[in-house]
């Protein structure tokens, strides 16, 4: 399990971390305009905040 999950500010809620691909990635439910999606962000990834 993570030791940080991400934070999505009340838009998502996290699941916990699981293997996908042979990487441990973190699992994530979002909900956007009432639209339900699952998510991952592979454990580790590196954010760039310049990236649009």
């Amino acid at each position: 399990m993570a030791k940080n999950p991400v934070d999505f500010a009340g838009l998502a809620r996290y699941i916990g971390s699981m293997s996908k691909d042979d990487q441990m990635c973190d699992f994530y439910e979002v909900e956007i305009d009432g639209n339900i999606s699952y998510v991952y962000v592979p454990v580790g990834a590196v954010v760039d905040e310049e990236a649009p």
